[in-house]
């Protein structure tokens, strides 16, 4: 079975967006960009994984470590970065960003329309030169045979500098995009106030969203600054234009946020004054810090957590306490031994028994609830 050469090409180019090192094919899952990920850090594309069932989403660079057993390069959840993109996709989508594109496709088209006239210039020298040739070899008397000769060559010489600027002349046109007729364009006007409908609306796959984004972005260039919840991208957008911005990660620990010993600082200076912990969270809140994970105010107790590590309050005695044994500890004095989030331990289903284990693993006692 034989296939035209423009099948071929387009088979070809199908293989080469398959390949490990572009952006591979859409698959199944819920991730906008499986594919178009790249590591900041060593250049791999990085990975969607799955997690909870499928209702977690992460993206992790572990080609050195699956292939060199090295560490993992860096990983972080996906919720925060598949919106933003999207949101960035729908805002060069916008009627605004269109009518700007399309002034700037007005430019392109202008100066490929100089461009025209030049090839038309050289094929028109090129044209008279073969047909002057033609003349003088066709006007020579055929008892002059070293001049019909010397004339004949000229002629063939003129023949194939034509055929050759006529050959770079189809090819110019093969690789210039198709203009755009004034149809054309209102029909993208009138799309673009219509792809967010159509990007929201809920017959709209996951694997329609990915040919969406992929219509636009080339790829994302991923970097994690060091532990911290602040990630920098940078945007290649299909045609060339980069464009670069960041967005903040839901991070574990308090400690690996990039302003930790300056929200420190800041609670320590607000105890100081005679602020309690409610006060202090309050006072927070309203200047605008975050704590980490994917909370948006802090809490007493999250303030409080924070007293204890830097030895600015201790936790009151119960007025009626349960005699405890030896090495017995409370949830909340074992959380701040070993330096768990207060968050953690009230959202971890069954801590009781997970800190009992810890407690036990440690050679630290037993736990007592309260």
């Amino acid at each position: 079975m034989s296939i035209t050469w423009e099948q071929f090409e387009r088979h070809q180019q199908q293989l080469t967006a398959n390949a490990t090192t572009r952006r591979g094919v859409i698959r199944p899952g819920a991730s906008l960009l499986a594919g178009l990920l790249l590591c900041g850090r060593c250049g791999c594309r990085m990975m969607a994984m799955y997690t909870n069932s499928g209702t977690g989403l992460r993206y992790v660079c572990s080609r050195a470590a699956a292939e060199y057993g090295a560490p993992l390069c860096q990983s972080f959840v996906g919720q925060p970065l598949d919106p933003l993109v999207a949101r960035l996709v729908l805002q060069a989508l916008e009627p605004a960003a269109l009518a700007l594109s399309l002034r700037v496709a007005a430019d392109v088209e202008a100066e490929r329309h100089q461009l025209q006239q030049h090839w038309h210039q050289q094929l028109e020298r090129v044209r008279y030169d073969a047909e002057r040739a033609f003349r003088q070899y066709n006007a020579v008397e055929p008892e002059n045979r070293l001049v019909a000769r010397t004339l004949e060559r000229q002629w063939e010489a003129a023949l194939a500098a034509e055929a050759t600027v006529q050959a770079e002349y189809a090819r110019f046109l093969a690789q210039q995009p198709v203009p755009l007729t004034p149809q054309d364009r209102e029909a993208m006007r009138r799309l673009a106030a219509d792809i967010p409908a159509l990007w929201h609306a809920p017959t709209t796959t996951a694997a329609d969203h990915q040919a969406m984004i992929r219509q636009l972005v080339e790829r994302i260039v991923v970097t994690l600054d060091g532990a911290t919840e602040q990630v920098a991208l940078t945007l290649y957008w299909a045609g060339g234009h980069t464009s670069t911005t960041t967005l903040d990660r839901p991070v574990a620990r308090l400690e690996q946020l990039s302003y930790y010993p300056t929200l420190v600082h800041r609670i320590c200076t607000l105890h100081a004054q005679g602020l309690k912990a409610p006060a202090i969270a309050q006072a927070l809140n309203a200047e605008g810090w975050r704590p980490p994970k994917r909370r948006t105010t802090f809490t007493r107790d999250t303030v409080r957590s924070i007293l204890v590590r830097q030895g600015l309050w201790t936790p009151r005695a119960r007025t009626h306490t349960v005699p405890r044994r030896p090495h017995e500890w409370t949830i909340l004095e074992l959380a701040h031994q070993l330096q768990i989030p207060h968050q953690t331990r009230m959202a971890l289903p069954g801590s009781h028994a997970v800190f009992a284990n810890r407690a036990r693993a440690c050679g630290r006692g037993t736990l007592r609830r309260g």
